[in-house]
């Protein structure tokens, strides 16, 4: 199962909400105490904070009536983290929002972290996820009889060996759990 095209859009944007935060800050006027380009701010800030609601909505009421699976291993992967860095030093560098060259190169190079998160399997590496208390493992389970590894979401602490869950399907390779030691 693929992620769908506005999903994955709506996860990635998420993902960068706080730099329209930053473009703000950056943007005010503090003599004048006014937003410079708020053509350009307001709907960015307002696409950030949608995208954010709406993750926040999408994972809350994620339902499952899996069988639930059983924990073999698992490794943390939210330390990737960092990765999602790179954009935010750009946006402290000269970001002009007045300069149609600057904005449409830092569009560009967005398209860019965009397709490599989609490729990569690394969009829900997500620091929106991690404040809502998400975190991403690598885990090895048995489900059905059968062994596989893939990455799951989880809210809460970590996952332990031997651990029963229920999880769902959002995209290939990527589950989030939804219950933790069911009643089976």
């Amino acid at each position: 199962m693929k992620l769908r095209f506005a999903s994955s859009l709506l996860i990635f944007l998420s993902a960068y909400s706080p730099l329209s935060i930053i473009f703000l800050i950056q943007d005010f006027d503090f003599a004048k105490k006014e937003v410079m380009h708020p053509e350009i701010v307001w709907p960015i800030l307002g696409l950030s904070l949608l995208s954010c609601v709406l993750l926040w909505v999408a994972v809350r009421y994620l339902k499952s009536s899996s069988p639930p699976i059983s924990v073999k291993s698992v490794s943390n992967r939210s330390g990737e983290l960092i990765n999602y860095s790179i954009p935010y030093m750009i946006s402290f560098f000269v970001m002009d929002l007045g300069n149609l060259k600057l904005l449409l190169s830092f569009g560009f190079f967005m398209f860019i972290m965009y397709w490599l998160t989609m490729k990569t399997h690394n969009i829900f590496i997500n620091p929106v996820l991690a404040v809502m208390g998400y975190n991403i493992y690598d885990v090895h389970y048995e489900r059905n009889g059968n062994e596989c590894e893939d990455f799951f979401l989880v809210k809460g602490p970590r996952l332990r060996k031997n651990e029963r869950c229920r999880i769902v399907e959002i995209s290939e390779q990527l589950y989030v759990v939804t219950e933790r030691n069911p009643e089976v």
